[in-house]
């Protein structure tokens, strides 16, 4: 599908909705092949392959939980077998974007939450780009994405 086989390829994590479908597409529409990771809006994520391979694109979507470390080898390979299959070994770029809200007052926010938070938001990010070291390409680059959650507030929370 893609009009030039040296196109950098992009990973964007979490790109099935919000900032990492916005970012996808843009990154498509500037040249980019596309992979983004989904955990659970399958439906999301393919109906955005779809979109960038209709720009002429290549895609994929491949599922990820960003927050469970463990299966960060499985998805290593997964990407591995993907870039083979594209006729390449590196990605250009890594976007860590996953990312999740607990809507919690302060005061009642459960250890398991905050597990949860620093699971997705802290460690998931250092021990998955540190899995993805060897296939960004040398000179790549890796983008930590926040939240725009982080400009709302409410008492309590």
């Amino acid at each position: 599908l893609s009009m030039n086989p040296n196109a950098p390829i992009v990973l964007v994590t979490g790109g099935s909705r919000g900032l990492g479908r916005s970012m996808a597409r843009h990154l498509a529409a500037q040249g980019a092949d596309i992979v983004i990771t989904f955990r659970s809006r399958r439906a999301e994520a393919e109906a955005l392959v779809a979109e960038v391979q209709a720009l002429g694109r290549r895609a994929a979507a491949l599922p990820l939980d960003a927050g469970e470390l463990r299966g960060f080898p499985a998805f290593t390979a997964q990407l591995r077998e993907l870039l083979a299959g594209w006729g390449r070994e590196r990605i250009a770029m890594l976007v860590n974007n996953a990312g999740i809200g607990i809507h919690a007052d302060f005061a009642q926010t459960t250890e398991a939450q905050f597990d949860e938070l620093m699971n997705l938001h802290f460690k998931g990010v250092f021990f998955l780009t540190q899995a993805l070291l060897p296939l960004i390409a040398d000179g790549g680059r890796i983008l930590n994405v926040s939240s725009g959650l982080t400009r709302f507030t409410s008492p309590g929370k």
